[in-house]
């Protein structure tokens, strides 16, 4: 079907998405599937937000390497990772590689599906209003959700490139006269509709849905973003407090009665993630093998994007100069490493603030046992001599000294949260992550978000227990006292590939602006900000600007925000979307409102 034919009422401006070659503008007649056809009913709108759900799926599953899932992009332009895949396929140094122009990366892969989930949303918001016959409280629940997913982009949108162009409405027709709006405003827009949407998102929703919790959650990151601290203290004791929700902190799901788990672990298990018994699940994604509706072929491919490149037995070797380890196919004692770890090709690279410093004086945490961390000192060489490994240390620990690239093969990771051993389509020569739930929103990241608004409150008892309320299920110490660095330092080892690093780190750098703290503020933004000094101080990679392969990892204050694509800004010739300080382009930006 074309493209236009679909979707007519709701393109976005050819200046708004990177492959404006792709777009047809030539008329055709209107398909059944056009807007006019399908949003005219109840059922056609609940339709249109099934692929507003869908469109956020595209985040969280597939890989990386063939530019199908961003959010490895959230951690490596954060504290707590860097690209580990080579310069030639990834952006190392930002201040040559990330430039309007960049297709090297999938980062850009955002800016797309932060438009296409806007453009999704507004055509809801606009036809709801046409709908004849539905009850009041239907359409404002409708109404509500898509005021969700509109809002959900925007808060990403917002952080990532800071002001962007506002749009509230369904575009019918190509526009090419959009002008950037401020990133203030379009922030106070979202918490206007989110405020409107926690009255009318339903409390029990099924799984995959979004129910009036998420409404909550979101609610409270625009409160934190505008600054309305006690108002985002509401809104996640409302979360917390007002739907039947708890931290899980007993035994539950389909391994409950294997007494060497935990409930850490329960949190993760890929069919534990939707079952009715997880109360602290608020949003989540469902991708499951065989089910209708996936984005993803291959699985979650956690593996693939988070594990190790341990098995490149020519970085691998052992002490008496042989290949170490392999992923070659059984069936031979070895092979089971294979099975257990997948064929991990280090997109990311964990820094030694998320390897070694979050977990000092880590106690009892069970975050951090064996049940759900793989310690990379287990690892053994797995290259049996009849593949021409080595008699002599098979089976045995790799030693780390004759590791020739300890940067891509040789760390340990969140192993609870990486492999992903569901379905038929993980097995083989190269496993690289079966099928799995995700978790959007859990509630301990609300607990979170409260703790960091009381911080800003200068409630620093108050923060300090609903941290401890995440420390204390953990089995990990208790603090006296929080800091700023403390909560986000809970948020590194609580939600691995749950949050958007990235974007939280921005909104805080942002937060520090807007309130003039230790010297910060918005007129200087793009030369000193509080996420650049914090990426310095935390990520050891860009703070060395460790040299890897041919290029170093550079990062520059103006990185906080990324390069608004060069052909958005060209072919919007009837506006001015503007360039963000410190790329090409910024010197012809106009004021915005």
């Amino acid at each position: 079907m074309n493209t236009l034919n679909i979707v007519k009422s709701s393109i976005i401006a050819i200046g708004l998405i990177t492959m404006v070659s792709c777009v047809d503008l030539e008329p055709h007649p209107l398909s059944f599937y056009a807007p006019e056809n399908t949003y005219n009913t109840k059922e056609g709108l609940e339709a249109g937000l099934n692929t507003c759900r869908k469109q956020i799926k595209w985040e969280w599953f597939g890989d990386a390497f063939s530019n199908l899932n961003p959010l490895v992009f959230e951690y490596a332009y954060s504290d707590m990772s860097v690209m580990g895949s080579p310069e030639t396929k990834e952006i190392h140094n930002l201040e040559i590689q990330l430039t309007p122009e960049s297709d090297i990366s999938a980062y850009m892969r955002y800016w797309e599906y932060c438009w296409n989930g806007i453009k999704y949303a507004n055509t809801i918001v606009s036809r709801v209003e046409t709908v004849e016959g539905i009850s009041e409280q239907d359409k404002n629940a409708l109404l509500s959700e898509a005021y969700f997913h509109r809002a959900y982009w925007y808060y990403l949108l917002t952080h990532q490139w800071g002001d962007v162009p506002l749009i509230i409405e369904e575009v019918a027709e190509p526009k090419i006269d959009f002008n950037s709006v401020s990133r203030a405003k379009i922030l106070h827009q979202m918490k206007a509709d989110m405020e409107f949407a926690v009255k009318w998102l339903p409390k029990d929703v099924t799984r995959g849905a979004v129910n009036r919790a998420a409404g909550e959650h979101l609610l409270t990151k625009l409160y934190l973003s505008v600054g309305e601290f006690q108002n985002a203290v509401d809104a996640a004791t409302r979360c917390i407090n007002d739907n039947g929700l708890s931290l899980m902190k007993t035994r539950f799901g389909k391994n409950a009665s294997n007494a060497s788990l935990d409930v850490f672990n329960d949190l993760f298990g890929e069919v534990n993630i939707s079952d009715a018994a997880n109360k602290e699940a608020i949003f989540v994604l469902q991708e499951r093998y065989g089910l209708l509706g996936n984005v993803q072929g291959n699985g979650s491919q956690r593996m693939r994007n988070y594990v190790p490149y341990w098995s490149n037995g020519a970085a691998v070797k052992t002490p008496d100069g042989k290949q170490g380890t392999t992923f070659d196919t059984g069936p031979y004692d070895g092979y089971e490493q294979v099975a257990e770890l997948g064929r991990g090709i280090s997109k990311i690279r964990p820094s030694n603030y998320h390897q070694y410093e979050i977990w000092k004086n880590y106690g009892n945490d069970m975050r951090r046992n064996n049940n759900n961390w793989y310690d990379i000192n287990t690892l053994k060489y797995n290259r049996p001599p009849s593949k021409s490994g080595s008699a002599t240390w098979f089976g045995k620990p790799v030693q780390r000294a004759f590791v020739t690239d300890t940067m891509r093969c040789y760390y340990s990771f969140p192993r609870v949260k990486v492999l992903i051993y569901k379905d038929d389509i993980n097995k083989g020569k190269t496993p690289s992550g079966g099928f799995t739930d995700q978790y959007v929103f859990r509630l301990a990241e609300t607990y979170l978000m409260r703790a960091e608004a009381y911080y800003w409150l200068n409630n620093i008892p108050l923060a300090t227990k609903d941290v401890n309320e995440i420390r204390s299920r953990a089995k990990a110490p208790t603090l006296t006292s929080v800091t700023l660095d403390d909560i986000l330092d809970e948020r590194a080892r609580e939600l691995f590939i749950e949050e958007h690093r990235k974007t939280e780190l921005t909104r805080i750098a942002f937060i520090m602006a807007q309130l003039g703290k230790d010297g910060y503020n918005l007129k200087d933004f793009s030369t000193k900000n509080w996420y650049y000094d914090r990426i310095m101080e935390k990520n050891n990679f860009y703070r060395e600007q460790y040299f890897y392969s041919t290029n170093a990892f550079v990062m520059k204050p103006y990185h906080v925000l990324w390069p608004v694509p060069h052909k958005a800004i060209t072919a919007n010739t009837m506006g001015r979307i503007n360039q963000n300080i410190g790329y090409p382009g910024a010197e012809n930006n106009i004021p915005v409102e």
